[in-house]
């Protein structure tokens, strides 16, 4: 997750430095697979159950599963920013498999919200669970939003200053609140790809 912030955050200097018409100077970064060389993942959180008591290796289970989840797809959207940033053209098959990683990025946020808001968690994980979810979703919306707004630039409809803003506006999607998540992970022994203590 962190890296595809980073990424953002590079795009948007690259644009402020090109704009102002100053030299750039690469920064190292690990390089990232294609879009076409990723696999969708076929496993996205999904549970059926409410109204019930979910034992702690439940909720544990769940924050693995949503996490990793999470952080395979998102490995597939950094793919895909890189295919913009460098402007490749995508083929039909990268579109469609970029449009099915949306659509699960999505069920996968709704179906974890959905199932610690529809059952009794238990007392020492629910404000943790809370907040992975907020800070998961609101980082998927916060991403979708700068992607649109780097379009929009592409587009010449907006200027930097306006990405500026946008790159300032995530309340929630900080390194504050990123922290506050993996201290919940590690307090509670919870290892996963997202989140690495």
């Amino acid at each position: 997750m962190k890296k595809t912030l980073s990424s953002v955050i590079v795009a948007l200097l690259v644009l402020c430095g090109c704009q102002q018409g100053e030299p750039y100077q690469g920064l190292e970064d690990e390089p990232v697979a294609n879009v076409s060389e990723m696999e969708v993942p076929d496993t996205i959180f999904t549970s059926n159950r409410k109204d019930a008591s979910i034992t702690e290796d439940e909720i544990r289970s769940a924050i693995i599963l949503y996490l990793n989840s999470s952080e395979d797809l998102d490995e597939i959207m950094q793919a895909f920013q890189e295919s913009i940033y460098s402007e490749e053209e995508l083929t039909r098959e990268e579109k469609d498999k970029v449009n099915k990683t949306i659509s699960l990025i999505e069920e996968n946020d709704q179906n974890f919200s959905d199932f610690i808001t529809s059952n009794s968690l238990p007392a020492d994980y629910a404000k943790g669970a809370d907040l992975i979810s907020q800070y998961i979703t609101d980082y998927n919306d916060y991403i979708r939003d700068l992607n649109k707004a780097f379009d929009r630039f592409d587009k010449g409809e907006m200027k930097v200053s306006d990405l500026e803003t946008i790159l300032g506006s995530s309340e929630s999607v900080n390194g504050r609140e990123q922290k506050k998540i993996e201290d919940f992970l590690r307090d509670k022994d919870i290892q996963t790809r997202a989140f690495q203590q």
